[in-house]
């Protein structure tokens, strides 16, 4: 199988899942990558010669891989795909590998996200500031996507297992970081990682705090409500005890008896009221009658002279009729 020829395969499983044709994009990807794995001792000669163009078969058909499967509904199974694929975890390449967990996590599984990634630990040395195989811990038949990775791609992986894994899903922050202390990392980004760790876990401590806080504060609240619910039942029982002997009123609901010989009249002491009210008014009225008719009378005898004064005042000023037709006598000069 020439490079050419696995190239063109590759080019049509990316077209089929750009057209979200992705029963056929993971098909075709998965027929490439194990017609790859099937001409092993071929590649194998040609990688080992310096051609660097395998690894980026295996990295853009396994890419396209991981992304159809997502695209049918089969995310769980992309771990498990992949290692049905790939054979080893040494062959995968890094961005597939990351690729794939994530996009498994992203749906809520973790199904052997733990295993395959503890696995990609133990196979990967950190030796003169790069990881390289441990051949104890891989096939001298495989096919490997890399020999060596530098420590930024190494890092993204680690970063997913303490904070993805071990700090979210396990939900053991203290465990993340003693595992980032143990691991074989350059002692720089081991530091810088403890102290993201050590943040989260602060703020973790925070908030578990903060909840005990609200629960015991909500559980007080309750006790003062019930208090309070008890001094309000206590106060109107009073209420109703006072009113059962408060003293008699003229303004009281309670009807009035009255009874003159066989006769027994009932009335309200409203009523009863309403009528002494009345009476003391109109007796007030009588009293004052005499005073007001005098007032009265005498505002309308005032009234009745100042109109008569001025009629006379009108009449009595004399008016010459002839002063119309007289004419203003001239001045000599």
């Amino acid at each position: 199988m020439e490079a050419t020829d696995i190239w063109g395969e590759i080019e049509r499983s990316e077209s089929y899942l750009v057209c979200s044709m992705y029963e056929e994009a993971e098909s075709l990807s998965s027929s490439i990558l194990k017609r790859i794995f099937g001409n092993i001792d071929v590649l194998s000669d040609e990688a080992s010669q310096g051609d660097h163009q395998f690894h980026d078969m295996l990295e853009s058909a396994g890419m396209v891989l991981v992304q159809s499967l997502h695209g049918i509904d089969r995310t769980v199974e992309i771990v498990n795909e992949l290692r049905d694929v790939f054979g080893e975890v040494a062959a995968i390449p890094v961005q597939v590998l990351l690729t794939g967990v994530c996009l498994q996590i992203s749906n809520g599984s973790y199904l052997g996200v733990r295993d395959i990634l503890e696995e990609f630990f133990r196979i990967w040395v950190y030796k003169d500031n790069h990881y390289i195989l441990n051949d104890a811990g891989v096939s001298t038949k495989g096919f490997h996507a890399k020999n060596c990775l530098d420590i930024d791609e190494y890092m993204e992986v680690v970063e997913l297992y303490t904070f993805g894994v071990l700090a979210k899903f396990s939900n053991d922050m203290g465990l993340a970081i003693s595992w980032v202390e143990k691991a074989a990392l350059p002692e720089e980004r081991r530091q810088g990682i403890l102290r993201r760790l050590h943040s989260l876990l602060s703020l973790k401590t925070a908030s578990s705090f903060e909840e005990n806080s609200k629960d015991s504060s909500y559980a007080v609240v309750n006790n003062k409500k019930s208090l309070g619910n008890e001094k309000n039942d206590e106060i109107d029982s009073f209420l109703k005890l006072s009113k059962q002997h408060e003293p008699w009123s003229l303004w009281s609901s309670h009807p009035l008896s009255l009874k003159v010989g066989n006769t027994q009249f009932s009335m309200s002491r409203g009523k009863v009221a309403v009528s002494l009210v009345g009476l003391i008014i109109c007796y007030a009225l009588k009293r004052k009658r005499a005073a007001l008719i005098r007032i009265i009378r005498r505002q309308m005898e005032s009234t009745r002279k100042a109109i008569v004064d001025f009629w006379k005042l009108a009449f009595s000023y004399q008016v010459n009729p002839l002063a119309a037709i007289q004419s203003i006598p001239s001045t000599t000069t």
